[in-house]
């Protein structure tokens, strides 16, 4: 039995993108192949509270193409960095382990083309881990993926960056790349959330995105009682960015979403 899903690596349908036998030429929207590899891996101090010091490991490639983005130089670059054996990467956790490491957090560019690896990584690393595993992801995977990871992810970190798509403005499809995203996101958080999972949802706030995004993810967050929330303030456009999201988010706009956040009575993490 693939426990592992070791055939997405020649037919690949951990994301809506559905590249199939184009994931093993490296030629998928991705571009990640058969191999994978890591960016940066490092003890972690910016993450949520729960979660740090985290062993914060970021696989190369992403399966979004946000014209935003900060990380362009491992997101959009699937060789970025170094190839390892989940061996290798076991012992390394263990190290991280061992200097205080509070969760080990699966990040990219995305780590949903990485699932192979990683589950391949916590079968070797078995009773050797100590800490929770975290999923910090853009949640646009298909049930597929989920089922994979079923029984070896303890927090799930979503991305809901974008809101739904509104009167022909669809950010997650013309900013993030992802087409039907709004749909396919919410229902990944259903299906976690439904298995009882924590789940701790991270939002940036992003410059003019209030109405079309923050408004209604904030929203439908507050219909999930059991989700914790995490805004992130620290938008920084890259400088080659132009338009609406080339601007500073201002002072305004982070207190709207916190006074927002306060009024739907969110459970805040930090």
């Amino acid at each position: 039995m693939d426990s592992h899903g070791a055939h997405h690596l020649e037919d690949c349908h951990l994301c809506p993108h559905h590249c199939g036998q184009v994931r093993a030429t490296a030629q998928g929207v991705c571009r990640v192949g058969r191999q994978s590899y890591i960016a940066s891996e490092m003890l972690h101090m910016g993450e949520e509270s729960p979660l740090r010091p985290a062993h914060a490991i970021f696989f190369s490639g992403c399966t979004a193409t946000c014209t935003f983005c900060t990380a362009a130089k491992f997101a959009f670059r699937p060789t970025y960095g170094v190839a390892v054996t989940s061996s290798q990467l076991a012992t390394r956790i263990c190290h991280r382990q061992n200097e205080g490491a509070r969760s080990i957090c699966f990040i990219g560019g995305d780590p949903a083309p990485h699932i192979p690896f990683i589950l391949e990584t916590l079968s070797v690393l078995g009773e050797d881990r100590h800490v929770p595993v975290v999923l910090n992801s853009n949640f646009y995977l298909t049930h597929a993926a989920l089922d994979l990871l079923d029984g070896h992810i303890d927090i799930y970190l979503p991305d809901l960056k974008f809101g739904p798509a509104v009167n022909g403005r669809d950010c997650g499809d013309t900013l993030g790349g992802m087409p039907s995203y709004w749909e396919t996101v919410t229902d990944c958080m259903e299906h976690v959330y439904a298995q009882g999972q924590r789940v701790i949802a991270r939002h940036l706030l992003m410059p003019g995105h209030m109405e079309c995004c923050t408004r209604p993810v904030l929203n439908w967050l507050a219909q999930h009682p059991g989700i914790e929330v995490s805004l992130l303030t620290q938008y920084l456009a890259p400088a080659h960015v132009r338009g609406p999201l080339a601007a500073t988010l201002t002072d305004h706009e982070v207190h709207q979403a916190l006074l927002l956040a306060q009024q739907l009575k969110l459970r805040l993490v930090v």
